[in-house]
């Protein structure tokens, strides 16, 4: 029993420790071999041979390649299916270019129905204006009535002045018969004759009074016409030669309508984007059939890019802004090709310091910060560089302390 319980406490570690010793010699033996891999990009080096290349000798800030004046982000204003694509990317475009167009059928329909409305307009003016030589010969003619009507008045006035004087006379030779008593002198039937004669003469009188009573009424009629045609001219001229109220109603409808027209065509102007600046298509994002929308783009249907040495928009961490200086030298280099190094120029700064946008990729990267953005031009020679393309830029600065400070 005793030995029994000496095999087993020394017996099981042992084989324990040669399967452990087996199983590191297996694992060592065939763990499998990988060749070295170059890095995906090439590491962030110094700008030049001749600065240094402490850190604390330059500022390096990450960049995007962009067109002189940053990239155009063209959009539709009104929301529609594309009707119509007029350029491709790599075109040259000039201002006012047709980008692309809408659909623009019912705009091309509201401008005909716009411009049916100024020839109606336009067409009443003239008929208002046809009416004034009609309108001036009614008053004309009314005048002339009144004219006439004066002229028979007066006829009739000296008709009834001779009828009333006939009368007096018949009435006179009437009154001298009845005065005399003896029927020698007068005979009975030259009274009845002479009571007949100013009876005749009385009515031929009513007759005169009847003419001149009519010639009044005449003339009334008359003055009542020329009058309404009077009123009727003044709707069209004014007494100092200028267009009456309906002239000027009509002139305002049909300066209504061709407001009109201005408006549907604008709205039809409207449905075709047209290139704002000269400039190269760099992108296009919407094809013939497509709806394109109308609200901001986060990228834009079609991208331009004004010609000229592109620039590099770059991001300078808040805490770097006390080194930067606007004379300062600086190089950029395009990622993946940190031996490639452009001069770069300085174009201008944006001074509104604003939260970071442009991301490294490095994940000791600060996000929560905030940058100034600057940018350089560069020039790129024959080798060429395109629009966003990401670049490390390098801006000479004073050197720092290793407390922090500068020397």
């Amino acid at each position: 029993m005793a030995g029994r319980s000496r095999v087993i406490a020394w017996g099981l570690p042992i084989v324990g420790l040669a399967a452990l010793m087996a199983g590191s010699y297996s694992v060592a033996a065939n763990r499998p071999q990988r060749p070295p891999e170059s890095p995906p990009r090439q590491p962030v080096t110094a700008p030049l041979d001749d600065v240094a290349a402490d850190a604390g000798s330059f500022i390096g800030a990450v960049g995007m390649t962009e067109p002189p004046g940053e990239a155009m982000l063209i959009s539709a204003h009104t929301g529609g299916i594309v009707e119509e694509l007029f350029v491709a990317v790599g075109d040259r475009v000039q201002a006012g270019d047709p980008l692309f167009r809408v659909d623009s059928r019912r705009a091309r329909a509201d401008l005909a129905i716009a411009q049916r409305r100024v020839d109606a307009s336009r067409a009443e003016v003239q008929a208002l204006r046809g009416q004034i030589p009609t309108r001036r010969a009614d008053v004309a003619s009314a005048e002339a009535r009144i004219e006439s009507s004066l002229a028979g008045i007066e006829s009739a006035r000296a008709t009834l002045a001779a009828a009333e004087a006939d009368l007096a006379d018949k009435l006179n030779l009437v009154r001298i018969a009845e005065a005399v008593d003896d029927p020698r002198a007068i005979s009975g039937e030259e009274r009845d004759n002479r009571r007949f004669a100013a009876a005749s003469a009385e009515a031929r009188v009513g007759e005169a009074q009847a003419l001149v009573t009519d010639a009044q009424a005449r003339l009334g009629e008359a003055e009542a016409s020329l009058e309404a045609a009077r009123a009727q001219l003044g709707l069209l001229v004014v007494a100092d030669g200028g267009d009456g109220p309906d002239l000027l109603a009509a002139g305002a409808r049909v300066a209504e309508a061709e407001a009109s027209v201005g408006q549907a065509q604008t709205a039809l102007d409207l449905l075709t984007m047209h290139a704002p600046a000269g400039a190269t298509v760099l992108q296009v994002n919407l094809r013939a059939g497509e709806f394109a929308p109308a609200k901001e783009q986060t990228e834009g249907l079609i991208v331009l890019g004004r010609p000229g040495a592109l620039h590099v928009r770059a991001q300078i961490d808040e805490v770097d802004i006390a080194r930067f200086r606007e004379g300062a030298r600086a190089w950029a280099s395009p990622r993946g090709d940190a031996g490639r190094r452009l001069e770069a120029t300085l174009a201008y700064i944006e001074p509104m310091v604003v939260p970071k946008r442009q991301l490294s990729g490095r994940t000791s990267e600060l996000i929560d910060t905030r940058v100034l953005e600057v940018v350089y031009e560069v020039d790129a020679g024959n080798d060429p560089l395109y629009p966003g393309q990401q670049m490390d830029l390098y801006i000479e600065a004073e050197a720092i302390t290793a407390s922090g400070g500068q020397p």
